[in-house]
């Protein structure tokens, strides 16, 4: 294709490339995706936000590194193997893909080991075998633990530089079809320019939706955009409610994971007044006692036990406006406020056994995609789904592009793509659009978090329709804040829509408005 220039809009010039293979997304899933697709022998297009390893929740310096649930060598007994699904299934409570939890089980093992080839290491103790840890509601220790996020870093770099694979900074402000089939991005550079990425085969690999949210464990551009890039295009979403949120500590601009064992202390938790919050709220000792013991067994809120007690207590505080405190000295820094922050979903884009979305030509893999995870899920099996899908994306995205015939079509440039940089009359309406949006991330930031009801959902979907109906009508400078901004705002719209269909409270999910079936066996 040639290059296109739109003259009448100096500020947003268009060039075309053409690629087998576009990767959206530089974390864990998107680089697995890209070295699978590269073995092909395919021509694989990254693109990424920032350079790699500097964004997204891969490579969140909050964590020291990674824990990936997986069997391998001798482990991978057809008893550990099915003992692993039993668990995946009875975590998810219901809402999981069988066949994909049975592919995640099966290759976690041969995926894990790839990792180790790739220059990963991994703890172990003094006689030199793997530590292993248990992952959140599980029992039983399966998870390899990283050494370093420094040599994680290290080692995918350098295995990607390594590789033919074709690296491009910018971001996707919508997916091209035709005839239901994707044919790659376009994509605006980090200059503003927007380049046509013609694909026979598009993979996302761009992260979840945490950073939608004012309190995250993670980096702000991971803002759910792939769920609004791939909905745009047709594709379904499913399970987009089931957000995990932990029991975090904030002060000033620092934030970080609480210490739940020191919940056990009296008084660790202080109300404005002083108070031990846990006593006030929960005063029956052996309730009390009960619900903290069964906090310990995961980190991520869930209404699946007792535990939900105390993280209700607090987010129901915090509603009221009023604090909740850590009572626990630290040098290094404070006061620490108690509060709930949003860390990782467990739906997403829904993939069938290629990692191919009900859009033909179009894949997902990572915290992007659904079916492996249910409501709730075991902690690890994030990281392990990156690997396993983002190798499986790679790998059938590859084999697709080999096999397809048919020319790239003649697309319509979209339409709000066609508006992007051009100056409206009278000055730049940037300060409007801010006010509008950030009103919107307000109202979601409060009504999506623990405590969801119909009204609240319903305030929180008029305030992002008010900002997308304003924003559909005028023209912005910025080509990149507005692409971004109305993705974030469609995946604001989405997650709401799905919140509004489940009615009762499930793993993460919780509604004040609707008989609520806690504590399902």
């Amino acid at each position: 294709m040639n290059n296109q220039r739109n003259p009448c809009n100096p500020f947003n010039q268009r060039y075309s490339i053409t690629t087998d293979v576009l990767i959206i997304g530089g974390g864990a899933a998107g680089i697995r995706a890209a070295l699978a697709a590269s073995e092909e022998g395919v021509r694989v297009t990254l693109v990424t936000k920032a350079p790699l390893t500097e964004s997204g929740s891969t490579f969140t310096t909050l964590s020291p590194g990674w824990g990936i649930q997986a069997l391998a060598g001798r482990e991978r007994t057809p008893e550990n193997l099915e003992a692993f699904y039993n668990d995946i299934m009875r975590v998810g409570l219901g809402q999981c893909d069988p066949t994909l939890v049975r592919i995640l089980v099966e290759e976690s093992g041969p995926r894990f080991e790839d990792l180790l080839s790739f220059g990963i290491r991994f703890r172990k103790d003094t006689r030199g075998n793997y530590l292993r840890a248990k992952g959140c509601f599980n029992d039983y220790e399966r998870a390899f633990l990283t050494e370093s996020l420094e040599n994680i870093n290290e080692s995918l770099l350098s295995k990607i530089r390594r590789s033919p694979v074709r690296l491009m900074l910018g971001q996707a402000a919508s997916l091209i079809t035709s005839d239901e089939i994707c044919w790659g991005a376009w994509i605006i550079t980090s200059n503003g320019r927007t380049i046509e990425v013609c694909a026979k085969a598009t993979i996302l690999a761009t992260g979840g939706g945490a950073g939608l949210f004012r309190d995250h464990l993670v980096t702000d551009d991971e803002a759910g955009e792939g769920y609004a890039l791939a909905h745009r295009a047709g594709a379904k979403c499913t399970n987009l409610e089931f957000i995990q949120f932990m029991l975090g500590l904030r002060s000033k601009a620092s934030r970080r994971f609480l210490s739940l064992p020191d919940l056990r202390l009296p008084g660790v938790l202080k109300d404005s007044e002083g108070l031990d919050h846990l006593e006030t709220n929960i005063p029956d000792p052996e309730e009390r006692s009960k619900a903290v013991e069964d906090r310990l067994r995961h980190f991520p809120f869930s209404t699946r036990d007792a535990s939900c007690k105390v993280d209700l207590a607090v987010a129901r505080t915090r509603r009221e406006k009023r604090q909740v405190l850590w009572n626990k000295p630290d040098p290094t820094d404070g006061p620490w406020e108690v509060m709930h922050l949003a860390h990782a979903f467990n739906g997403g884009v829904r993939i069938n056994e290629r990692a191919e979305s009900s859009i033909t030509g179009l894949f997902a893999a990572g915290e992007v995609a659904a079916g492996p995870h249910g409501a709730d899920r075991i902690g690890g099996c994030m990281m392990t789904a990156t690997q396993v899908f983002g190798a499986r994306a790679g790998k059938h995205a590859a084999l697709r592009a080999k096999h397809e015939k048919a020319s790239f079509p003649q697309v319509t440039v979209p339409e709000f793509l066609d508006r992007l940089g051009l100056k409206p009359k009278g000055g730049t309406l940037d300060s409007e659009l801010l006010y509008l949006f950030d009103e919107a991330k307000t109202a979601f930031s409060t009504e999506l978090m623990l405590l969801r009801d119909h009204k609240g959902i319903m305030n929180c979907l008029s305030k992002i329709r008010e900002a997308t109906h304003f924003m559909n009508g005028v023209s912005e400078n910025d080509p990149r804040f507005s692409a971004a901004t109305k993705n974030r705002l469609s995946a604001m719209a989405l997650i709401c829509e799905a919140a509004l269909k489940r009615k009762e409270s499930l793993g993460p999910h919780y509604r004040t408005d609707a008989r609520s079936y806690l504590f399902p066996k």
